[in-house]
């Protein structure tokens, strides 16, 4: 069991591996396990930046690391590890282990398991093997105890623990310059590189597709991102809407991004709310905020970007107004994608691919072939010839901004992503538009491109506020931040990768909700005196019902209010109204009138000579009645009108209310008992001394069968059912119960076919067939049988015959030759018939064969070997296989 409750990560799942503590018998098993915890390798030195880490409270590890390692109070080893996605993955070893010394030559040490045997007799029969942790498994068996580890029984609980074998992981070069990932197999157990397919743009656009190919587009129609060439994924794609952001030099931005996925239509756009310029995420043509979830599409925000997250097929796309991104998993996208973002196939040669699938060299050429066909305002608009980017204004001077992303503010990032693509477009947009704001579209993809590698660049304070990054006063600027930041709605970190600017909050504070820009020092209410409340807890206190607000984190009270109850009105004498607590709520009260009997009137009436004074409780009441009532005396003592009065055991005595002679004045009548004297089948009347009626005692056993056929059988007699002569039935009597006895006759073996009819009778009892004489033992015996001769059969089954059976013989000792007189017959053939038959061979032939029918059998006398010859020829024998011993 888990007793460790300070670490989260540690304790936040139960150990189904560890056995409940029980006296059983156990046995020593032994078993192969790694001497310590697997740990992830990090990529090749090649790559030099990790993509992503995993962050428990304050610390951080990066993949591969070690996040604990311990034992618990009952011998559990739990660990847990950062994995190669920055994921947190915990595993347990089996309870209760004693390892034994272990060896520097060997990868795996042996050790010794206590396991429980079956609880049962025959235990030490049992040759296979027994755990808690997998079912029981016989000799050779196997079973698989995780993704990654498979067991083998040996017999006798002893077991071989197999891992399995993951081949090397090969080194990759992706040719969008991404560093390559390390991603699970189908098992999740082994890890292979895959690179990513990541599409950005930005300005007035600018393109980086799938497999790094950059290059500049200016129209203001609707165009195809990206789309499946083979339609795996429902209806998975993607559309850009542009518009003319500087119409005198034709110079088009990014206006909505679209997605389309099974029957859902997301839009994430800028419009214009109160006279700023706000991002708007829409579902199916309404407006959703962060946070919302439907059809597998999650919504969020992280700073200026607007984020949409497919986890079925892994597609992240983000859009801020200026810039935006499209990830897809290469697992499931690789080779199979078009349109203006590219084909990524880690190919940079394919990159500029048409609807029609020719490939060609002009991808700014191919961009306009994406035009989405049903856009109103565009459709038709005439593909040109060839495409040219504009050439610079005359006399166009670098600006300053785009020098940044060539300086040492970025130098770190130039060895990991070449700055060449990201400078060329903030030229192109500083010498065509005035608004310096749009260069800042380069430097800010080219820093969160760098922070997707893992390189963290703080550039705006470069910039002299012309880039600046506004944030709500809760909240503070960082260029580096986890992408998915820990919230109170969750406690720990969700692995992305690399790191983003944008607003997080200050040190030691945590962010309220994902949607929220409230920090908390803690996720919980406190209440005055202390104790901690989770966010949404309801409980009442001091009659007052509190809540644990979500969105403040603060303890709101308001009056316990109780429900309205029917007004009580207590006019019976008596009864005083008193308030009682209602269990099932203690802070409301409800009236009851309760009787207080000292309050009742004490007035008592006078009785006429002859009458008693008769108090009465009616029912529902407090205060009792008085009433003077007639009776009747006997020895002394008052009985009511209707009263019984005790008398004889054979009479019964009551107070009548009247009589003919006294009408007023009750008298004593008295009645002798009448006795029922019926008593069931199989009882009798009995009457005991100094009793006035008997009682029906069992005095034989009742039999019941078929259609309600019943019988009494007294103690000892004996009963057949009709046409049952093999069923007795009989009565016993144990104590003074009768008890039913049945007995059903076993009839010995019969075979009518060795009795002739005339001597078949019935046995005495009429139960059973027998035959009255002995049966002729030598007889003739049918059988039918395939023949074969000499590799040939017949085509059916033929009738054989044959003689078996017993005849006289004896021994007997004679006075007359003072010898033995010795008599031997044997069952054999005195008629015979030969039967002919067709056989077939193997080769094709047929032959005719013939064969011996027997016709009669019967016992025929035989010469019999006196004990002389017997002997010699068993001597004979003997010697021959003593001979034969000697020899070998």
């Amino acid at each position: 069991m888990c007793l460790n409750y300070r670490i989260r990560v540690l304790c936040c799942t139960p150990n189904y591996n560890c056995p409940f503590s029980s006296p059983s018998t156990t046995s020593s098993t032994s078993a192969i396990i790694p001497p310590s915890p697997p740990i992830f390798t990090t990529p090749p030195s090649h790559i030099s930046t990790t993509p992503c880490f995993c962050k428990i409270g304050d610390a951080i590890f990066s993949p591969g690391d070690l996040i604990y390692n311990r034992v618990d109070s009952e011998g559990c080893r739990l660990y847990a590890i950062c994995s190669p996605t920055c994921n947190i993955e915990r595993h347990s070893v089996h309870c209760n282990i004693i390892t034994s010394p272990a060896t520097t030559s060997s990868e795996w040490s042996t050790v010794t398991t206590s396991v429980p045997l079956p609880p049962t007799s025959t235990s030490s029969q049992f040759h296979g093997c027994v755990s808690t942790m997998y079912p029981p498994l016989q000799p050779g068996e196997r079973f698989k105890l995780s993704n990654c580890t498979e067991v083998i029984c040996n017999g006798d609980n002893d077991i071989d623990v197999i891992p399995t074998h993951c081949p090397p992981v090969k080194e990759i070069t992706c040719a969008n310059k991404y560093p390559p990932m390390l991603v699970p197999d189908e098992n999740g157990c082994c890890y292979r590189y895959e690179c990513q397919c990541v599409c950005s743009g930005w300005g007035d656009p600018h393109y980086i597709t799938f497999d790094g190919t950059y290059y500049t587009f200016l129209e203001n129609c609707t165009y195809v991102l990206v789309k499946q060439i083979v339609p795996r994924y429902d209806n998975f794609r993607v559309y850009i809407d542009n518009y003319y952001c500087d119409a005198k030099d034709g110079l088009s931005c990014p206006k909505s991004i679209l997605i389309f996925y099974k029957s859902a239509e997301v839009v994430l756009t800028r419009e214009l709310m109160n006279g700023v310029m706000t991002n708007v995420m829409y579902f199916n043509k309404k407006i959703v905020q962060p946070g919302f979830k439907k059809d597998g599409i999650s919504f969020s925000t992280l700073g200026i970007n607007m984020i949409v997250e497919i986890e079925e097929i892994g597609a992240v796309i983000t859009f801020s107004g200026l810039i935006f991104s499209v990830k897809l998993p290469y697992s499931k996208f690789g080779n199979n994608t078009e349109g203006q973002c590219g084909t990524c196939t880690n190919n940079i040669e394919d990159e500029c691919r048409l609807p029609s699938g020719k490939i060609i060299s002009s991808c700014p050429q191919m961009a306009h072939h994406w035009i989405v066909d049903d856009n109103k305002n565009c459709h038709g608009i005439p593909v040109p010839p060839t495409i040219t980017t504009p050439p610079p204004k005359p006399q166009c001077q670098t600006p300053q901004l785009c020098k940044l992303i060539l300086s040492e503010v970025f130098a770190e990032c130039h060895t990991v992503i070449p700055p060449e693509p990201f400078f060329k477009g903030c030229v192109f947009d500083g010498c065509r538009i005035d608004d310096e704001f749009m260069q800042c579209s380069s430097l800010e993809i080219y820093a969160t491109e760098c922070a997707a590698r893992g390189v963290c660049i703080d550039w705006r304070g470069m910039t002299n506020n012309t880039c600046s990054f506004s944030c709500p006063s809760s909240l503070v600027y960082k260029p580096c931040g986890p992408i998915n930041p820990v919230n109170c709605d969750q406690s720990y970190e969700r692995p992305g990768y690399g790191v983003t600017e944008g607003c997080f909050c200050p040190e030691g504070m945590t962010l309220l909700h994902a949607e929220s820009n409230i920090c908390v020092s803690e996720c919980v209410c406190r209440e005055p005196n202390g104790m901690s409340r989770w966010p949404g807890e309801k409980w009442t206190k001091d009659c007052q019902e509190c809540v644990c607000d979500k969105n403040t984190l603060k303890v709101k009270c308001t009056k316990h209010e109780c429900s309205l109850t029917q007004q009580v009105f207590c006019e019976e004498p008596g009864y005083i109204p008193v308030q009682i607590p209602i269990p099932e709520d203690p802070c409301c009260t409800r009236t009851e009138c309760y009787c207080n009997t000292s309050l009742c009137p004490g007035i008592t009436p006078q009785c006429l000579e002859g009458q008693e004074i008769i108090t009465v409780m009616p029912p529902g009441t407090c205060c009792p009645v008085f009433e003077c009532r007639q009776g009747c005396v006997v020895n002394e003592t008052y009985y009511a009108p209707g009263a019984a009065i005790p008398s004889g055991p054979c009479e019964e005595c009551t107070c009548s209310e009247s009589s003919p002679s006294k009408p007023q004045q009750p008298t004593v009548r008295c009645q002798p008992v009448v006795c029922d004297t019926y008593c069931p089948l199989g009882y009798k009347y009995t009457v005991e001394p100094g009793q006035c009626c008997g009682t029906c005692k069992a005095a034989a056993c009742v039999v019941t069968v078929g259609d309600n056929i019943t019988h009494v059988l007294h103690e000892g007699e004996y009963w057949n059912p009709p046409g049952d002569n093999c069923t007795v039935y009989t009565c016993e009597k144990h104590g003074d119960q009768f008890v039913q006895v049945i007995k059903k006759a076993s009839c010995p073996a019969f075979s009518p076919d060795e009795c002739d009819p005339e001597d078949v009778r019935l046995s005495d009892d009429g139960c059973c067939l027998v035959c009255r004489r002995i049966p002729k033992l030598c007889m003739k015996h049918n059988m039918t049988t395939v023949i074969n001769y000499n590799g040939c059969v017949s085509l059916a089954p033929v009738e054989i015959t044959y003689c078996e059976g017993s005849c006289d013989a004896y021994s007997r000792y004679s006075q007359t030759t003072n010898t033995m007189v010795h008599k031997c017959s044997c069952c054999q053939e005195i008629k015979t018939s030969k039967r002919k038959v067709t056989l077939t061979c193997s080769d094709g032939t047929s032959l005719d064969h013939s064969y011996t029918y027997v016709e009669q059998c019967s016992c025929v006398g035989a010469e019999c070997i006196t004990q002389d010859n017997t002997q010699q020829q068993t001597q004979q024998t003997k010697t021959s296989q003593e001979q034969a011993n000697v020899k070998n």
